[in-house]
């Protein structure tokens, strides 16, 4: 059941939240103010609770309050207004670390318009209780009071029912002076619940929710540039709301984390997810609209939805030493590691394994993966995923030891065990590896992390390779 949206305030909320705001002893004395030396001054408190007219009083209030004032063109904040029963209390938070409540002087422009400035005793988390035990009342009208704000880059609602916890992430969005923003898109029936002491993670890959099914449908049929626009904005707002939950996190571990490292690596993440969002969107856009079912179910070698080059596929593995051993007689390994991935092999070694492969098959070519079609292939890693890096094993692990945990194309062994060559090379003709390794920390396996690079000449001890496949052209 989707989130019911507000009516405007009536007048008699307007005239009542005057008399609040500007005349009530309780929040400001008469006595202190003075209306022609000194701007208004906005005051969000960072903790409010719902009153009987669905706002917290208190909350919002202004000292040094002009007769002349509009403050209907200052109230701002957030709309709620649930169906669900047992809601005790309401957690909003700017992932941005943006001023949600705090003490902020008032100016106006030369159009009239309020300038709120620099924010004291600013807080970016701001909490909204429910009037009592029994929660907030379904299908009521409630305001939460914040500072004018930038959530584009979004917003955290933590939504508090019998003892549990679900997050709602919104983007897209800015409260401006005089304007209440509402979660839209929140859908009561999809809110997960679960003990508030849990982490927060993302899912590992979300499915597609109904909306961006029905666009991608409504473009396979229809392939126009209007569709494709609608397609990639709603794919936008789904990307963004997974950066909106990792900023959150960010902002927990900021709060919480007990090493620095910590800290650095998810910002670091933070940042890559920003920096090439554009570059992102395109390949989830790319792979969603390949139409190509896998023409063998039962080989080795997986669609590699999205590359340009002619019906490209990528291996279900990387090559292991079993396979390698095949192409190369006189090629040995240790007992019993006959489905480790092959390593200490150089870049002339794995292409002679693809002429290989070509000479066998007459249909098709066989090379290196670029560093693109290996993101294609991996896809995004979560952030919690499974596998064999940071040293949880020993040393290398058969390519399917970690099998539960796949790439995009449904591939495995992307992510840890071991590095990758690649057919790119950087500035200085170097060649860049992918994934991570069993020794390396997490955060270097990520699939975009495209700055660490071997010498193709030299085969290393921890880097093995995977093949890709296309048609001759």
């Amino acid at each position: 059941m989707r989130l019911k949206t507000f009516s405007i305030f009536g007048l008699s909320f307007l005239v009542m939240f005057t008399l609040t705001s500007c005349d009530n002893e309780n929040l400001v004395n008469e006595e202190e103010l003075n209306f022609s030396d000194e701007n208004p001054t906005l005051i969000v408190l960072a903790e409010q609770k719902a009153g009987n007219d669905g706002y917290d009083e208190k909350g919002f209030s202004i000292v040094n309050c002009p007769n002349s004032l509009e403050l209907h063109k200052l109230y701002s904040g957030l709309k709620l207004n649930f169906q669900l029963s047992g809601v005790t209390r309401i957690e909003l938070e700017s992932v941005d670390g943006y001023a949600l409540s705090g003490t902020v002087g008032i100016q106006w422009d030369e159009t009239g318009q309020p300038v709120i400035g620099e924010a004291e005793n600013a807080g970016s988390i701001l909490v909204f209780n429910a009037p009592d035990e029994n929660g907030f009342t379904p299908g009521k009208d409630y305001s939460i009071f914040t500072l004018p704000c930038d959530l584009y880059g979004g917003y955290r609602l933590s939504i508090y029912k019998d003892g549990l916890v679900a997050h709602y992430f919104g983007v897209h969005q800015t409260v401006e002076p005089g304007t209440f923003i509402t979660p839209g898109d929140l859908a009561e029936s999809e809110l997960e619940f679960d003990d508030p002491d849990a982490p927060l993670v993302e899912e590992e890959r979300p499915e597609l929710d109904a909306t961006t099914t029905a666009l991608l449908r409504q473009y396979q049929q229809n392939q126009t540039e209007e569709n494709k626009q609608a397609l990639l904005n709603q794919m936008g707002i789904r990307y963004d709301k997974v950066v909106a939950r990792k900023k959150a996190k960010l902002r927990e571990l900021e709060r919480e984390a007990l090493t620095p490292d910590v800290v650095e690596e998810m910002q670091e993440i933070v940042d890559e997810m920003v920096e090439n969002r554009d570059v992102r969107l395109e390949q989830q856009f790319l792979r969603l609209i390949d139409p190509r079912n896998d023409d063998n179910p039962n080989d080795a070698w997986m669609v590699l939805r999205g590359a340009s080059a002619p019906n490209a596929y990528i291996g279900y593995a990387p090559v292991t030493n079993a396979e390698y051993a095949a192409f190369k007689e006189d090629f040995t390994y240790n007992e019993g590691q006959d489905n480790y991935p092959v390593v200490y092999i150089t870049i002339a070694e794995a292409t002679a394994y693809c002429d290989w492969l070509i000479a066998k098959d007459n249909l098709h070519n066989y090379r290196l993966p670029t560093d693109e079609e290996w993101v294609l292939g991996a896809g995004h890693m979560p952030k919690d995923v499974t596998m064999n890096a940071g040293r949880v094993e020993t040393g290398l692990t058969a390519v399917d030891a970690y099998s539960q945990t796949t790439g995009a194309c449904g591939g495995i062994d992307f992510w840890g065990n071991c590095w990758e060559w690649t057919s790119s090379t950087d500035a200085n003709g170097q060649y860049i590896i992918k994934g991570g390794s069993w020794d390396s920390e997490r955060d270097d396996c990520r699939s975009e992390k495209s700055d660490v690079v071997r010498i193709g000449t030299q085969g290393y001890t921890n880097v093995g390779f995977r093949v890709v496949r296309t048609d001759f052209i």
